[in-house]
């Protein structure tokens, strides 16, 4: 049974608890995780399966009155991608999705996980020069647009660690250098008879 959601500043477990998505007794693991590990507690609540991840951008849609932005099948032009480079859409995990001009100000709407993140807006608005009007779509649709649109990330190999690192003082063939020791070191006589 779906309860109509009081008007104000709710937090994300409260506004799920008066819409009647989800009861306190089932919120509690999910914000204890929280608390201890961090994170957002959206996707705290989704990847367990407490909430309906339709569910929860739908409330948070409404709530925050917000233009809900599907990806999956959406084209974005390049002309859009070209207002946000693609590091700075993985780094805030948005990308644009439309451009209006509105009595000579241009507006860009960007799908976001986190709509409510100013300093993310701010940052977008600075580097576009437009307005920002934030949307919201879910995590995983926005990183499938960003691979698709942008290509996806290289794999990177990281070079493994030299066990010896190299000294920059000549130490000559009989001398052992006091600055550089290995980084894996041979254990001690730990068996006694």
């Amino acid at each position: 049974m779906r309860r109509a959601v009081p008007c104000g500043k709710l937090k994300l477990g409260e506004m799920l608890s008066a819409a009647g998505i989800i009861d306190e007794t089932q919120l509690d693991a999910p914000l204890s995780h929280h608390r201890n590990w961090g994170g957002r507690l959206g996707t705290t609540l989704v990847k367990p399966g407490y909430v309906n991840e339709e569910n929860l951008l739908g409330l948070l849609a409404r709530q925050l009155k917000l233009t809900r932005v599907e990806l999956s099948a959406r084209p974005i032009a390049d002309e859009l991608l070209a207002y946000v480079p693609g590091q700075k859409a993985r780094q805030n995990n948005g990308i644009p999705v439309a451009r209006e001009k509105t009595h000579g100000t241009v507006y860009l709407l960007m799908a976001m996980t986190d709509p409510t993140n100013l300093a993310v807006i701010d940052d977008l608005q600075f580097i576009t020069g437009c307005r920002v009007r934030p949307g919201l779509a879910a995590e995983m649709s926005i990183q499938n647009a960003i691979d698709r649109c942008y290509g996806p990330l290289p794999f990177l190999e990281e070079p493994a660690a030299d066990p010896f690192p190299k000294c920059s003082r000549p130490c000559g063939p009989m001398r052992r250098c006091r600055r550089t020791k290995p980084m894996i070191r041979p254990a001690r006589n730990s068996i006694t008879f």
